[in-house]
């Protein structure tokens, strides 16, 4: 909650973005059936706005300050100080979905607690396999400050092409186009609202969900050795 800026970034940002973008809805507003394509495009820009900064691009900050040697010194692993961000992320994800669902939903009379579930199940759903990929970041030899910008830079483009981009039909661009995260959240979430409403769409592309979560994972498994304490740009 000390991070304002963060949290105003996380929380705010998606919300002026949405009324911007759709202040049509005013005048005449979708169903929720085609509604929830718009929220979980937010929902994804969201979701891999906080696992990024919140793990991956933490965990560069605690290394280029030294905070991450002396946590693993005094814990003995880096499994305590990693574990901890990912807790921080469930609460803190959960909690900035939470606002948003309710601010759109309540404006627009939609069904508030119908997608706050489906937000909240996609996000724990994809939490893990993002947050492995996240680790990835972690274990680039580079500036914080560096990361920070290049990921931030890259989330409006990677959002824009997974709302906008056309349909794919072979089996290797739709594997490309999934391993864009904005999209495999953006995938999920209307799988997961699916699911929920019993109106599950007979559509092969559901297995690279499953596919793109294991790819971000094995991602994870190769960088998490390659993380490492001490700082590459100060003496600590």
């Amino acid at each position: 909650m000390d991070e304002k800026v963060s949290l105003a970034w996380s929380i705010l940002l998606p919300v002026l973005l949405f009324f911007s973008i759709n202040y049509s809805w005013f005048d005449a507003k979708p169903d929720v059936s085609k509604a929830v394509y718009y929220y979980a495009s937010f929902w994804a820009f969201s979701t891999v706005l906080v696992v990024f900064n919140g793990i991956g691009l933490r965990l560069t900050d605690f290394r280029e300050w030294g905070i991450l040697k002396s946590f693993v010194f005094i814990c003995g692993s880096k499994v305590p100080i990693i574990g901890g961000l990912l807790l921080t992320q469930i609460v803190f994800g959960l909690v900035t979905l939470a606002l948003f669902t309710f601010v759109i939903s309540v404006v627009f009379a939609y069904p508030v607690f119908l997608l706050f579930l489906t937000a909240a199940c996609t996000y724990l759903l994809v939490l893990l396999p993002l947050f492995m990929l996240s680790l990835a970041i972690a274990s680039l030899s580079v500036r914080a400050s560096s990361a920070y910008t290049i990921v931030n830079m890259m989330i409006f483009p990677a959002t824009y092409l997974a709302i906008y981009r056309g349909e794919s039909t072979d089996f290797f661009s739709t594997m490309l186009y999934y391993l864009n995260p904005v999209e495999y959240v953006f995938r999920f979430s209307v799988f997961t609202y699916e699911v929920l409403t019993n109106n599950l769409q007979p559509n092969s592309n559901h297995l690279f969900l499953f596919i793109i979560s294991l790819v971000y994972i094995m991602i994870g498994s190769i960088a998490w050795p390659k993380i490492k304490i001490a700082s590459t740009v100060r003496r600590t």
